[in-house]
């Protein structure tokens, strides 16, 4: 999908984090908040991003991947969403540099990466508001064709070379001797969950990724392992590079589900 904001003047704040990119690293660093340095530390494989607030209305409308053109003026920014860092006390804008519009605190910052600036016409800023749906202030989204879905082609044999680390089965049989067959991050037991067809199931996560040691060791079972389901073993994985903590990921689970509690309300 494709959204697009329009100003019509330049805006200060471009100059800041859309016109260069954030280093991620250093912006992490200075964060007091606990959940905007989670969101920070899952995009810091990027190294440097863009940044923008789009408004409490349009951002709910935004997904990652979600292709965005803000339009300042005469200048038009072109990228796609990174991630949607949700932060109530405006802390996250402020360590940007951001000026506050009526003292108020940018809550919805956008992560991005913007692959083009270039010139616009007041013709063309016409011709793609004119070809886009208003969904909020100034905010479009872009009503795009609907397109006969190409053949998705499955099944082919491919052979492949694999490199993997070997794992010790007795390992992982006194790390669950320990800890037992349940998820240390969300709780979940795969044989209270589905009887028989579960029990035994678990995957047991290394604390420090054997592709980061690259060589023979000793594993102490009860401090370098610990049993974790599919679910919350490839989350702990997402940012490909150093794993979150079972611990960051508990919080991760208890703020979401505080969340829910508040919105049920």
């Amino acid at each position: 999908m494709e959204f697009v904001k329009i100003y019509s003047t330049a805006v200060p704040n471009a100059a800041r984090t859309l016109e260069k990119r954030v280093a991620i690293a250093p912006l992490l660093a200075r964060i007091k908040s606990d959940s905007v340095k989670v969101s920070l530390a899952l995009i810091q494989r990027h190294g440097e991003l863009n940044f923008w607030d789009f408004g409490v209305r349009a951002t709910p409308q935004l997904s990652v991947d979600d292709s965005v053109k803000i339009i300042c003026g005469a200048t038009c920014y072109s990228g796609r969403v990174i991630r949607i860092i949700n932060d109530p006390s405006g802390e996250l804008g402020d360590q940007l540099g951001w000026i506050r519009q009526f003292k108020a605190p940018w809550k919805n910052v956008c992560a991005l990466s913007i692959n083009s600036s270039t010139p616009i016409s007041a013709a063309e800023i016409k011709t793609i508001s004119s070809n886009a749906r208003q969904t909020a202030d100034n905010f479009y989204a872009s009503l795009q064709p609907t397109r006969k879905p190409e053949a998705l082609i499955e099944g082919r044999i491919i052979e492949l070379t694999l490199s993997t680390y070997e794992r010790d089965p007795a390992a992982r049989k006194a790390c669950l001797n320990h800890y037992g067959m349940r998820c240390r991050a969300c709780e979940l037991d795969f044989g209270e969950t589905y009887g028989d067809l579960g029990h035994g199931f678990i995957h047991v996560h290394h604390i420090t990724p054997l592709s980061k040691i690259r060589e023979a060791h000793v594993v102490d079972p009860i401090q370098d392992l610990v049993p974790v389901c599919p679910n919350c073993h490839a989350m702990l994985h997402i940012n490909q590079g150093e794993p979150l903590s079972v611990e960051q990921l508990r919080d991760i689970l208890a703020r979401n589900e505080k969340d829910e509690r508040g919105h049920s309300k």
